[in-house]
């Protein structure tokens, strides 16, 4: 038994130091853009800086393909966010493949052989995918109804108009916020944020809709909102004076500036004990550590996706006859960078809606178009967020 034992655990460590060797030499060849402005005529150092904004990019996508591989990792901690300040040294060769110069821009486009190895050493955590999608801030808003209450007890409008400072954090809430923190998340403590809050009757309700919930957030400067309701209901004596209580907890994560819902997650959990109260306890923080498992994990997914892929940005153009906005088109189309789709939503009025899929945030589109000469006119930025942009025409 001793032997088999000892021959086990050798195996394991040989199997260990064979993966850790292969780790280190895995690599990704990647694709990547860089952009500098060229001022005067020092093309030199404008290429050197779009080299290394090229470089830059390509760490960034190997870490989306990295990060989205490790989803599944229970035990995310967060990782400083130098990491890209040493571009370098994950980048173990490139070529450059293409180099245009337009007006007094340089764009540089190289490929790139990524270690991701080293990458996968810094990454046993999400602090760098975090600082990637701009790290979003993120609110609970969550109805809890345990055991000895009569009605779910919500913070932003509970029953009788009870105002959110004289509302206890609840189980269900404790429990993702810790669990959220752990993973690295921004987050928002409701309490502390429901003063800069407006609530009518119209929220005196258990199950917030998603407007609902992004105009919450959006007053509390959240990007992110998780919204659900917990029940804990007790289920009778299992003997020796013991109680059972199950509960059930259904929640959604939402991006309060385009209302996209990142993820869903439903669980179930029970509990024992003498008393009824603890139990609901229990149970309920059970429920909620799962779900926090499964949010966590879909929202890290989605925003891996974002950062080695495209996401949707929605654009707001105001002011505009027809011809302007086909040229706005065309100059979206062909001269921002990351721009891979573009869907018309609608016109009407002088207001085009647009979304694209950009491997960019809408922020970073708003620099491009500040820089795009559309001849006859020009765009202002109006506002931005990570996901949507609001233009207005400027005559010339």
């Amino acid at each position: 038994m001793v032997h088999s034992t000892r021959s086990a655990l050798l195996l394991l460590s040989l199997l260990l130091l064979v993966s850790q060797v292969f780790a280190q030499e895995e690599e990704k060849v990647v694709t990547s853009e860089g952009v500098a402005v060229v001022q005067g005529a020092n093309m030199d150092i404008a290429r050197d800086a779009a080299i290394s904004d090229a470089q830059q990019r390509a760490v960034e996508q190997a870490i989306g393909i990295l990060i989205d591989s490790q989803t599944q990792v229970e035990n995310f901690q967060v990782i400083s966010d130098n990491i890209l300040s040493q571009t370098k040294g994950y980048i173990k060769s490139y070529n450059v493949v293409r180099e245009v110069k337009e007006d007094n821009l340089l764009r540089v486009s190289i490929t790139a052989h990524v270690s991701i190895g080293k990458l996968s050493d810094s990454l046993s955590a999400i602090g760098i995918l975090m600082g990637q999608v701009h790290k979003p801030r993120t609110m609970i808003l969550v109805a809890e109804q345990n055991i000895g209450q009569e009605w779910h007890a919500w913070w932003w409008y509970g029953p009788g108009a009870v105002h959110a400072q004289q509302i206890d954090m609840a189980i269900t809430d404790n429990t993702l916020m810790d669990k959220f923190v752990e993973k690295g998340f921004e987050m928002i403590d409701h309490q502390a944020a429901s003063q800069d809050i407006k609530v009518t009757q119209a929220y005196n309700v258990q199950d917030l809709s998603v407007q609902q919930a992004r105009t919450l957030g959006s007053q509390a400067h959240a990007e992110v909102v998780i919204t659900g309701k917990g029940l804990a209901k007790l289920y009778g004596n299992v003997g020796g004076g013991l109680k059972s209580v199950q509960a059930d907890l259904s929640l959604r994560a939402v991006r309060t500036d385009t209302g996209q819902v990142l993820a869903t997650a439903t669980t179930h959990a029970a509990a024992v004990h003498i008393s009824e109260i603890t139990a609901g306890n229990d149970a309920l923080k059970k429920a909620a550590t799962e779900a926090a498992e499964q949010l966590t994990t879909k929202i890290l997914a989605q925003y891996s996706k974002e950062v080695g892929g495209t996401r949707s940005v929605n654009i707001t153009v105001s002011g505009l006859n027809k011809t302007q906005f086909v040229k706005f088109k065309d100059v979206l189309r062909n001269q921002v960078r990351g721009i891979k789709g573009l869907n018309e939503r609608s016109f009407q009025n002088g207001v085009a809606k647009v979304s694209v899929d950009s491997k960019n945030s809408a922020q970073i589109i708003s620099d491009e178009l500040s820089l795009r000469d559309f001849g006859t006119f020009s765009v202002e930025v109006v506002s931005s967020t990570a996901n949507q942009l609001e233009l207005k025409v400027v005559p010339k």
